[in-house]
């Protein structure tokens, strides 16, 4: 609660950052350099030049859209400014929104073409003999993280990888479990996993020595395709996938929706929105708009895709 409310009073004065290319400024206020480059390279991609514009109150950050003739602004939020940001011409975006897939259904079901990508991934792992392993074995996870977890988030995110403390979250739960993956009898990719409920939950994934490789031949898909199989084995009604960002046209949401997930319905507090404020007169901004739909979180909290355009 401390460090919310700390959060909070920080969130009053913004340092902003601006990036521009040839077609596009956008603007962000904020501290978060993850998810500052995330929506950077969501919306404008590599090709820009980034400068630091100081910092604004956060009552500053819409006007600066007009005056200062931005396409798009986004913003991290305080509690004050939720309520005075929900009055401006703008949107709420949950940073993070958790997705499952229903698996108290057949195996049959869940793999038809019409509803998942799950037959790729069936054909991958009969092409590489791979073969899974479930274990909850204390001595299997400084491996797990030294091997396969802190490469794959390395290689995937570089300095902007999360270092979670994986040893903290396997104690913090009564039944953490490790499902490991091998190609031909050897090692390739593994999951962090705990049941709760009637879901099985993944919760950190890797690759061994983060080796793309492995990905290619399929092996981060059948993570969610073992644990699937082990999960209906325990009589699971859910498969819990993680999270995902508000954008549709987001590679990781995409290839979650492709799994055939779903997006769950919960409460989104204010200290886990982005504020993105539109210039109205930007084509370039309506543009973006029209072909990338995203989450929006309404007044009530309630998480809903953004149809405005």
């Amino acid at each position: 609660m401390y460090k919310v409310w700390l959060k909070d009073i920080a969130r009053f004065n913004l340092p902003v950052y601006q990036y521009e290319s040839d077609k596009i400024r956008i603007l962000y206020a904020g501290y978060s350099k993850v998810k500052r480059e995330y929506f950077r390279r969501m919306i404008i991609g590599n090709h820009n030049n980034q400068n630091y514009v100081g910092r604004r109150w956060f009552w500053q950050i819409p006007g600066l859209i007009k005056r200062q003739n931005y396409d798009l602004v986004l913003s991290e939020v305080s509690r004050a400014a939720s309520r005075f940001l929900k009055r401006q011409n703008g949107f709420m975006l949950p940073e993070w929104i958790a997705m499952r897939i229903n698996i108290d259904r057949p195996l049959s079901e869940l793999c038809r073409s019409s509803v998942s990508d799950f037959n790729d991934i069936k054909r991958l792992i009969r092409k590489y003999k791979l073969t899974y392993e479930i274990t909850d074995k204390d001595d299997t996870l400084d491996m797990f993280i030294e091997k396969l977890h802190l490469p794959y988030i390395t290689n995937r995110y570089g300095d902007e990888a999360l270092i979670v403390d994986l040893k903290a979250y396997w104690k913090s739960y009564s039944y953490p479990l490790l499902l490991t993956v091998k190609e031909n009898w050897v090692l390739v990719s593994g999951v962090l996993c705990r049941i709760e409920g009637d879901s099985f939950y993944m919760f950190a994934l890797g690759l061994t020595d983060g080796k793309d490789v492995y990905r290619a031949h399929g092996c981060i898909g059948a993570l969610y395709y073992f644990s699937i199989l082990e999960g209906q084995k325990r009589k699971l009604r859910y498969l819990n996938i993680g999270g995902s960002h508000p954008f549709l046209t987001d590679s990781l949401t995409k290839y979650k929706l492709g799994l055939g997930a779903e997006f769950i319905s919960s409460h989104i507090s204010w200290s886990q929105s982005i504020w993105l404020g539109v210039n109205e007169n930007s084509a370039f901004a309506v543009d973006f708009i029209e072909k990338n739909p995203f989450l929006t979180v309404e007044s009530s909290g309630r998480v809903v895709i953004n149809n405005s355009y």
